[in-house]
């Protein structure tokens, strides 16, 4: 694996230009699946939840980082059970300025080890939250994969496909 910094590292190469960055996430349901959970964010502490989850480190699947990433911020292990969807999102301009697309690739994961608790530097804090009524996501496109989540992995093994944050 490089380093933690793999993103500050290629924008200190390529300034502001746009760039694509792929990213994973996971769902883990409590086991009557009527929660799921989520991290409060650091970055953005009141605005609503997140999935635990990020952008892939080079030399990294896209399992093997919603593993890593699920470990750091929630303490917990987990193996991928299947492949949610995928969405992208460009942004032509985010909080830092840089023109940036998103793919990012969602898993369900089961639980085999570990004890939760936030990281307290990404994650403040880490609960099974209820899924009725759907829980506020910290931004726009999480709201929009949490409701597909929600009404279409549930009832089938389908996965979900959405194009520019649509």
């Amino acid at each position: 694996m490089t380093e933690k910094n793999y993103i500050a590292d290629m924008r200190a190469l390529v300034g502001h230009t746009g760039m694509i960055f792929v990213t994973a996430f996971g769902v883990l349901w409590h086991a009557d699946r009527s929660e799921i959970l989520l991290e409060r964010r650091a970055d953005s502490p009141d605005t609503g939840w997140g999935f635990p989850g990020g952008f892939l480190e080079y030399g990294e699947s896209p399992m093997q980082a919603v593993v890593r990433e699920f470990k750091e911020e929630t303490g917990l292990d987990v193996e991928v059970v299947r492949i949610l969807g995928l969405s992208t999102n460009i942004n032509d301009k985010n909080a830092w300025g840089d023109a940036q697309e998103n793919i990012a690739i969602g898993f369900e994961v089961k639980l085999v080890g570990g004890s939760i608790h936030a990281d307290g530097d990404e994650t403040l804090e880490v609960k099974f939250i209820p899924v009725s009524p759907e829980p506020k996501m910290f931004v726009p496109q999480a709201q929009r994969t949490m409701h597909k989540i929600l009404t279409e992995n549930e009832a089938s093994d389908k996965a979900w496909f959405r194009e520019n944050g649509q």
